[in-house]
């Protein structure tokens, strides 16, 4: 009897987990490189504890692409703790934009954050992140999400295929914020500036505030909504977040 190919998939994607759950985030980072070469990337938002994931993946391939999605509405901060590390870490950065720039988009949609947040991520983070894979040729990428980080992300394994298809890692899905914090010491590398001012998710402008002692994490990002993602790690197949 023929194996049904996504049940076959299935069960390659839960040995594939089984066996880094008793590996650690270089060996993960490492088995991507290996099996994809330049064919997988590192996406990142440069958020509050971006610099852990960089890291983490220059280790292991020096040159490994780096993408990110400037919105045209990030915080200056955000900007100058990219461009510090992307000259402390050496990185190979991708930058990507939406097709509308932030002055012609609010022209043209108004303040489309207030009234629709899932299309203003859809417009502005989402598209050019999609046109990345695809000018990249990726077959794959990587992302520094965490389990402990919300709700939705709580069931996050270390490898899933995203809605694309493409196989998606997430080495450091079990780590703690205090396993965060150790590895940044330990490794002389800073959090997002902002954090210190109580951002503990940070994005947009319009779409990001402080939290209060004791606040999910993610209880930042598009308050009064019920949101929590941009999209990029919403529809996974199979995910479970």
């Amino acid at each position: 009897m023929a194996v049904d190919p996504a049940v076959e998939e299935a069960f390659s994607l839960d040995v594939l987990n089984a066996e880094f759950d008793h590996r650690g985030a270089l060996d993960i980072v490492a088995s991507a490189v290996e099996r994809f070469d330049d064919r997988v990337a590192v996406a990142t938002s440069f958020g509050a504890d971006s610099a852990v994931m960089l890291h983490l993946a220059v280790q292991v391939a020096p040159r490994i692409k780096v993408i990110s999605v400037d919105t045209g509405f990030l915080f200056p901060e955000t900007h100058k703790f990219r461009d510090d590390l992307v000259d402390r870490l050496d990185l190979n950065l991708f930058q990507f934009t939406p097709a509308l720039s932030a002055e012609t988009f609010e022209a043209t949609h108004g303040r489309m954050w207030e009234s629709n947040p899932n299309a203003c991520c859809g417009f502005n983070k989402q598209e050019p992140f999609e046109r990345a894979k695809r000018e990249l040729g990726l077959e794959a990428w990587i992302t520094g999400v965490r389990r402990e980080q919300s709700s939705t992300r709580k069931n996050t394994p270390y490898v899933l295929r995203d809605f694309d298809g493409l196989l998606k890692y997430c080495p450091i899905a079990d780590w703690t914020a205090q396993d965060v914090h150790y590895y940044l010491q330990e490794n002389d590398l800073p959090y997002h500036p902002l954090r210190l001012d109580g951002y503990l998710s940070i994005g947009c402008t319009h779409c990001t505030r402080r939290i209060k002692p004791g606040d999910d994490p993610r209880a930042g990002r598009w308050a009064g909504f019920d949101k929590t993602e941009c999209g990029l790690h919403t529809f996974d197949a199979g995910s479970g977040i």
